[in-house]
Parts: C-alpha cells; structure tokens; sequence
C-alpha cells in the first residue's frame, strides 16, 4: 500500500453530539481529532476493545478509568488499556480538544476518514 497524506486543517470535519471530529485511519489504528463543545455531554463510562491514547490539545478534560480519575491539560497524556472502562469529561463545563488514537483501529470511526 502507498503512503497516504493528510493535513488537519484542510480536513472536513464531522459534526456530530456537540463534537466536531476528524479523523485518519490507517491499516491497524485509528486517529480522531476532535473538540467537545461546552455543555456537551459525552456518552459517560464505556469500554471498547481497542488500547486508547488521548492526548489533550486544549482546555481541561478529567478521565476516568477503572476508578481512577485524573485531570489534564495541554499535552497530557492518558493512556486507556483495551477494555477498561473509562470516560473523558470537561473539568469545568468548558470546552477542550482531544487527540486520540486507537489500537486496534475503530471501524466505527473510520468510515469518517478521507480517503487520498
């Protein structure tokens, strides 16, 4: 397979729940961009069978994971094992902007991809 290139800022983003979202999918993983808009309430404690990196870009977001919780700003990192359930929240209602990326891929996610 050949290389495929993509810029963020040129992507056409999804609007979807009060996110806006961008994706990328490769062969095994998947990376969404997205910001959560203030007041948007995210879909609480869940679990997937993919290992999860979420990379925090902008505002404050706190994380739950099997009983822990953790509140991170501009480039923290909380990394989720496969299985574990887990939910990202604003630490004040404001809103903030999440990297993520997901291994294995998320097919439900990369039907939002482009494609080069």
């Amino acid at each position: 397979m050949a290389m495929r290139a993509f810029n963020w800022n040129e992507m056409e983003p999804h609007f979807k729940n009060g996110r806006t979202i961008r994706v990328v999918a490769g062969d095994a993983l998947t990376v969404m961009r997205h910001t959560i808009h203030a007041g948007t309430q995210l879909s609480g404690m869940h679990s997937h069978p993919n290992e999860q990196i979420s990379i925090v870009l902008e505002g404050r977001a706190r994380f739950t994971c099997e009983g822990e919780t953790v509140e991170l700003g501009p480039g923290g990192i909380a990394v989720i094992p496969a299985g574990a359930e887990h939910k990202a929240e604003s630490v004040d209602g404001s809103e903030f902007a999440l990297e993520e990326i997901f291994t294995p891929g998320r097919e439900d996610l990369n039907g939002m991809s482009p494609t080069p």
